[in-house]
């Protein structure tokens, strides 16, 4: 494997934190939040309530596979009588 190279320099990380924090900042201006601090827009995520960001399953339902999941499980409660 090849080292590790550090390409970037500081003030490309300073960017991406002021770039992250200034779009958090008009989500929660929409949403009209109230914030003590922009820092905390630099780490955790910021939803808002509209179908692009809200949980997929509300919107779609279970996939597939987790379909057939729980089906199975469902099925081997009713076998073992639970």
């Amino acid at each position: 494997m090849k080292p590790h190279n550090k390409n970037r320099n500081k003030a490309f990380a300073r960017h991406q934190r002021k770039r992250i924090i200034r779009r958090k900042k008009l989500i929660a201006a929409r949403l009209e939040w109230q914030v003590k601090y922009e820092g905390r827009f630099a780490k955790g995520k910021v939803h808002c309530s509209c179908s692009m960001c809200s949980e997929k399953t509300k919107q779609h339902g279970y996939p597939k596979s987790q379909l057939v999941k729980m089906m199975n499980c469902h099925e081997q409660l009713l076998t073992w009588g639970f």
